[in-house]
């Protein structure tokens, strides 16, 4: 389906179109490009988690000779995600559960994803894409009575990616990297740029 075709169906009021945008521009999404796959997750709990390694060192305080310790540096890790709810099949097509073929290839596809260790793009609950992440744990069990959508819980993590020649600098030309309203630019195009490349990848899934 097109996102003409939808447009079309919500302006006419259909009902599962109307659910199936909301679900697209409320929930959660996950994009892979091997498997390929795009779709929404139905969230009942969402838990974002962040931590940052706090380095220390001791200090002599001048004249008194009291021992301190002082934070010389903060190095935050990577995001975690741990989320569950239903995985759902294509609201326009199934509205019964004689037959889900889109359950059955949406939770297949995520388990590829997770068994070959893929890099996935998670647009979060706020909309905002992370284009660097993979899915650390996944459970999908059966439950009789759910229609049309499979149960999940499952983590995401964010990874850090180094560019290699970065990472073969030295310390000397580490320092030399602009800083400031530079840093701030590139970091600021960065940004737009990723989410670019997501809308136009999941534009490209929908179709």
């Amino acid at each position: 389906m097109t996102n003409g075709a939808l447009s079309t169906l919500v302006q006419l009021g259909v009902p599962e179109a109307v659910q199936l945008t909301k679900s697209l521009l409320t929930n959660p999404t996950i994009v892979s490009t091997d498997p390929p796959f795009a779709f929404s997750l139905e969230v009942e709990t969402y838990d974002k988690q962040g931590q940052a390694e706090v380095s220390q060192r001791p200090v002599i305080v001048p004249g008194s000779g009291v021992k301190e310790f002082l934070n010389d540096n903060v190095s935050p890790q990577p995001i975690t995600w741990n989320l569950s709810g239903y995985i759902m099949g294509d609201p326009m097509t199934e509205k019964v559960c004689f037959f889900t073929p889109a359950v059955y290839f949406n939770v297949d596809m995520l388990w590829k994803a997770f068994q070959m260790g893929s890099r996935i793009m998670f647009k979060d609950m706020n909309q905002q894409p992370f284009p660097n992440c993979v899915i650390e744990s996944l459970s999908t069990p059966f439950e009789k009575d759910c229609q049309n959508k499979r149960p999940f819980s499952m983590t995401i993590k964010e990874i850090k990616v180094i560019e290699t020649s970065f990472a073969d600098l030295t310390e000397v030309e580490k320092n030399a990297i602009p800083s400031g309203e530079d840093i701030e630019k590139s970091t600021k195009m960065t940004q737009e740029k990723n989410t670019t490349e997501f809308y136009d990848l999941l534009d490209r899934f929908r179709k």
